[in-house]
């Protein structure tokens, strides 16, 4: 029994001798808070996909109040950029290539109600505007450009990137 307890004895002394000798770990430090970035607007509730062209108002009020559209067109092979403005209910034929992009309706504030677009008020709070945009002559997108949101539902194509840059009052 003596010899037993012995061991035990023997083995709690070297046990606390190690764990003694251990080098103690501080902490990590606590993570950096990342900068902080300007703030954003709130993202609008995602645009549901609505193919062909929906049903839009425009309230009587904002008609007439803004009479066109800039585009940026960026060209992905050579890397430039132009920007363009054209007149709601007009197109740009983009210099270089076969895109035509009609300027539809611009809302200044869209929202949906059910698969109705509208602005909720008159303040550019989610510019938008409505495109058909030909390759061609056939169709290959017809929907919105958001231009807080430019990466909600864009346009997609191998060569050419079409944002909506800003709107243009009436006088």
């Amino acid at each position: 029994m003596k010899r037993v307890r012995g061991t035990v004895v023997g083995f709690l002394a070297v046990a606390i001798l190690i764990m003694g000798c251990q080098k103690k770990e501080s902490p990590p430090p606590p993570p950096q808070a990342a900068p902080q970035a300007a703030p954003q607007p709130a993202m609008p509730a995602d645009i549901p996909p609505i193919s062909g062209a929906a049903p839009m108002v425009i309230p009587e009020t904002l008609k007439g109040k803004w009479k066109a559209v800039k585009f940026l067109v960026e060209d992905k092979k050579s890397n430039q950029s132009q920007e363009y403005v054209v007149n709601l209910g007009e197109e740009l034929a983009v210099p270089s290539s076969s895109l035509v992009v009609k300027a539809e309706a611009f809302l200044p504030d869209l929202k949906i109600e059910g698969t109705t677009f509208t602005t909720a008020s008159g303040e550019l709070k989610n510019p938008a505007v409505h495109v058909r945009i030909l390759d061609n002559g056939r169709e290959v997108f017809n929907g919105w450009l958001f231009q807080l949101f430019p990466a909600i539902h864009p346009f997609q194509h191998e060569r050419y990137n079409i944002t909506l840059r800003d709107s243009v009052a009436a006088s």
